[in-house]
């Protein structure tokens, strides 16, 4: 990877680090600081920030992007509508084509299995057919695997250290110092589904709950022993039938299966950590993985707090009646679903483990995708120079649109949970043993135990560890044959 030097006095001025589970980055304004804020405290708007790319005339040429339909909207628009986020991605395309004089064309016709039916097929072909590929996170680390994708190490242009990039996708997805995989700003949708908490702000102060939790917040002490204290025992019996049910009121509605797997991560830890030779080694086994699934099974399931369900509504439904102080989601939820809420609510970061935890951290949902270059790509400068550049200005122009003003005016009522939103926001954690669990492995832990209502990790890693270990040197090996 060629990566570009930055100016001596950019260096200086930028002071903002780049959140990653292990690195330190070079400084920048973090992915969440606003062009406002960074300019009334005396440091470089995201506008200033050059990508430093050099100035080339690509004489028309398309540049090609495949994506799962879902993130449609990350790359089409073709006009402006007056819809904030349209406009902000009609506008990011226009600048990338009249800078570098590009066509860029996206395909987001097929679901993700078809996408990667359609990507697969055209790289065993043999054909430079795309330039691009971003699609559901789980589908393309079992395509990089098969050596269908480039080392991003190898791709000029792309630097991974860039406030753009997701630096953790880089590292904690690599395999002895190769990565073929990335994701950051060049997909809002990325961005969109980070995991948060929910507060009702209304209904918290009938419990003492009020604006103050923001400082218990960014003075480090919303731990998951606080997060349950103040949803134990929170049940009201609206209709007197003597039974815990949908129609009562609740301190938590809480989703059991997607919405628990961010816990470990919010925790601290990952499921997979490479070893001093950069090799991924499963790091489940210890007793604070276990003290993690007591944790999250006592917020579930030993009080009468909360409402639990695997499925997809219900704990939604519940919040928008205002039957549930605090609502475990993701920030699109802001924005999509509750623009036409009556009742005011803050944003929250997911509980840490405990106060000497230095970070809040969280991760974007399984549904997020990765990008990846295909191996048949022939050239490397212009891609790599084109991707660069979107990302850049994905995260210049369209993601403060999406959290400064969607998310932020239409969705969040008050300046405090603005403050949480830019904590939350570049703290995205990419697990190895997640992206590769194809969908029922270790990194799908907390969600397969919290399903069966099973609290005891010790069996079930007893169970599952041979299998975890043998995929992960599977997908070692794979990638070292290749």
């Amino acid at each position: 990877m060629k990566k570009l030097t930055l100016n001596i006095t950019l260096l200086v001025i930028l002071s903002i680090i780049v959140t990653s589970c292990a690195n330190e980055t070079p400084d920048f304004p973090d992915s969440s600081t606003t062009a406002a804020q960074t300019e009334s405290n005396g440091v470089l708007s995201r506008e200033s920030v050059s990508d430093m790319l050099p100035e080339t005339d690509w004489d028309g040429r398309k540049f090609r992007i495949i994506a799962t339909d879902y993130l449609s909207d990350d790359f089409i628009a073709e006009e402006e509508t007056g819809s904030l986020i349209n406009d902000a991605v009609y506008n990011r395309n226009r600048t990338i084509e009249e800078r570098f004089n590009v066509d860029l064309v996206a395909d987001c016709g097929s679901d993700y299995n078809a996408t990667n039916s359609l990507v697969v097929s055209s790289i065993m072909s043999g054909e430079d057919e795309y330039d691009l590929v971003l699609n559901h996170m789980i589908t393309t680390a079992a395509s990089a695997a098969d050596n269908l994708f480039m080392d991003w190490n190898d791709v000029d242009y792309i630097d991974v250290t860039k406030p753009w990039w997701n630096y953790s996708s880089y590292e904690n997805l690599s395999v002895d110092g190769r990565s073929y995989m990335i994701i950051g700003s060049i997909s809002p949708y990325y961005l969109g589904e980070y995991y948060c908490v929910y507060f009702n702000k209304r209904l918290g102060l009938d419990y003492g709950i009020d604006d103050s939790i923001y400082d218990v917040v960014l003075d480090g002490k919303f731990t998951i022993d606080y997060y349950y204290s103040l949803i134990k025992d929170k049940w009201l019996d609206l209709n007197s039938n003597g039974q815990m049910d949908e129609n009562d009121f609740y301190g938590l509605a809480a989703q059991t299966t997607s919405y628990a797997t961010p816990f470990i991560y919010s925790f601290g830890e990952t499921t997979v950590k490479n070893d001093a030779d950069g090799i991924p080694r499963l790091a489940m086994n210890s007793e604070k993985f276990a003290d993690i699934v007591n944790k999250v099974y006592q917020l579930f399931y030993e009080s009468s707090g909360t409402l639990t369900t695997s499925g997809w509504s219900l704990h939604t439904d519940t919040f928008l009646d205002g039957r549930a102080i605090f609502f475990n989601g993701v920030f699109l939820h802001s924005y999509q679903y509750f623009t036409d809420f009556e009742d005011e609510y803050g944003i929250l970061p997911y509980p840490k483990w405990d106060e000497a935890q230095d970070e809040y951290y969280t991760m974007s949902d399984g549904s997020s995708p990765l990008a990846a270059i295909p191996k048949t790509v022939t050239d490397t400068a212009f891609v790599g120079m084109i991707t660069e550049a979107l990302a850049a200005e994905s995260w210049r122009t369209v993601i403060p649109t999406m959290y400064d003003v969607a998310l932020k005016v239409r969705g969040v009522r008050d300046e405090r949970s603005v403050e949480i939103i830019d904590l939350i926001a570049n703290s995205a954690v990419v697990d190895f043993g997640f992206v590769y669990s194809d969908f029922s492995g270790m990194g799908f832990t907390l969600a397969n135990l919290m399903e069966a209502k099973n609290k005891n990790f010790a069996s079930f890693y007893a169970a599952n560890k041979e299998s975890w270990e043998n995929r992960i040197d599977d997908i070692i090996e794979a990638y070292e044959t290749n």
